[in-house]
């Protein structure tokens, strides 16, 4: 199976190489596409020499320090789609993962046994406690509810991304991410546009990875902060623009849940919930 695995990177050369040691299997036939969005400690050199030394095709790609992962994860797809090569899997990965043996192989072969489907990668942190995958969403209010591997149903409405496995023919269908998305949602937002075009997601039943939920206290949900620096972090690329958010719920869950759940972080804010 030829699988081309893309990601973006910025100024984490040591976490990046070990991501990409930790996945590399010299039994598959891998390329990569990667985004160097504007590091300056080394991380293009490093990955260059990667491909060398593995004997795998390296793509970098220059960024200019400002696309945040939205933003590189497109370039990296609209440079795989670009390409005249007919994979047959595309691996979308987060570069702070640490994948465990066999990782890639594991999904594909879980893949092969469902048909035509994607596959997210269940990850955990150092205490085995499962941190990203998958979520099922409540509609009605717009509430995601995360899925576990021992869960009697796998199939997710969206997916984080850290580790996703998609047809190459359905990738050549879909595109790459919106651009209308800088950092957040643009991995949910795709995940139901593989809904759309009829394409189950599967969580896998299995941790292909450690990763360490990211939630910094400095986000806006923090009640704790003082409510100009929540609504300013809010409205910052990493937390929930208002022009993005609202795109996305009118998108994905129609112009009432976009009109209401786009205020409500507002509300939130105000009252210091």
């Amino acid at each position: 199976m030829k699988t081309v695995v893309l990601l973006t990177c910025h100024n984490r050369i040591k976490k990046t190489e070990r991501c990409l040691r930790s996945l590399d299997d010299a039994g598959l036939d891998i390329s990569y596409v990667a985004v160097d969005d504007g590091s300056t400690d080394g991380t293009g050199e490093m990955l260059r020499g990667f491909g060398r030394e593995k004997g795998r095709e390296m793509t970098v790609i220059k960024g200019n320090g400002d696309l945040y992962w939205a933003g590189g994860m497109r370039l990296a797809m609209r440079r795989a789609l670009d390409r005249d090569i007919k994979y047959d899997y595309v691996l979308l990965i987060n570069d702070d993962v640490l994948f465990y043996e066999g990782a890639l192989r594991r999904m594909i072969e879980y893949a092969g046994k469902r048909g035509r489907c994607c596959v997210t990668g269940a990850m955990n942190d150092r205490d085995g406690k499962g941190t990203y995958g998958g979520v099922r969403y409540d509609r009605t209010r717009v509430r995601a509810y995360r899925v576990g591997i021992t869960d009697s149903e796998l199939v997710c409405d969206a997916a984080n991304m850290n580790a996703f496995l998609i047809p190459y023919p359905l990738f050549n269908e879909l595109g790459a991410f919106d651009s209308h998305y800088r950092h957040r949602m643009a991995d949910f937002d795709y995940s139901f546009e593989i809904g759309r075009h009829g394409c189950p997601i599967y969580l896998t039943d299995f941790y292909v990875g450690r990763c360490r939920l990211n939630v910094p206290k400095m986000r806006w949900e923090n009640n704790s902060l003082p409510g100009r620096i929540r609504l300013r972090l809010k409205e910052s690329p990493k937390g929930l623009p208002a022009g993005e958010w609202f795109y996305y719920l009118k998108k994905n869950f129609g112009i009432r849940q976009a009109l209401w759940n786009s205020v409500t972080p507002y509300i939130r804010i105000a009252f210091g919930k």
